[in-house]
């Protein structure tokens, strides 16, 4: 027996807005925004000049990745498990949540290690890139073989070339 879940119009107006069309292409050019934004953070001149606003942009983007987290899980509450049971959810929300914890000292570079992950985003959010991880996740176990061919192939060409080149430098 399946029960009938009461939808409140807060749920679905959260549902409405990240089921429209504009909703995912969007949070792909945040995502990239904020790829662009870290990127620009290694250069240590930009950041003197524009360093006040690099951490406005970054703060405004982690707001609007929390929002974004809360919009998708109101939009399936009480059924906690359609967001949290996909594991892309999952990542993304991991992410999000690390990149609140403030981190200073020590843990700086931890915290922007985090923010990087945050490109990874992508991944889930653009279904062939979803396609080709996981096709290198499959090939995997394959890789082993790849190598032991490859091992071969170049066992033949060693010794080949040792033969071949021997008496003009023998030291080699």
């Amino acid at each position: 027996m399946v029960r009938a879940v009461r939808v409140r119009p807060v749920q679905a107006f959260a549902g409405r807005i990240v089921a429209a069309r504009w909703f995912e292409p969007f949070m792909i050019g945040l995502i990239i925004f904020n790829a662009v934004l870290i990127g620009l953070e290694t250069s240590h001149d930009f950041v003197a000049h524009y360093g006040y606003w690099l951490h406005l942009g970054n703060d405004v983007i982690l707001a609007v990745f929390v929002l974004e987290a809360a919009l998708k899980i109101t939009a399936v509450a009480p059924r906690w498990r359609l967001y949290f049971g996909n594991s892309w959810n999952l990542f993304d929300f991991s992410i999000v949540a690390l990149s609140l914890i403030p981190a200073t000292g020590e843990f700086a570079l931890v915290a922007r290690l985090i923010r990087i992950l945050r490109v990874l985003r992508l991944i889930s959010a653009v279904p062939q890139l979803r396609l080709i991880v996981a096709t290198l996740v499959r090939s995997i176990p394959s890789m082993g073989h790849v190598i032991m061919l490859m091992s071969v192939i170049f066992y033949i060409y060693a010794v080949t070339g040792f033969h071949f080149f021997e008496r003009d430098d023998p030291e080699h």
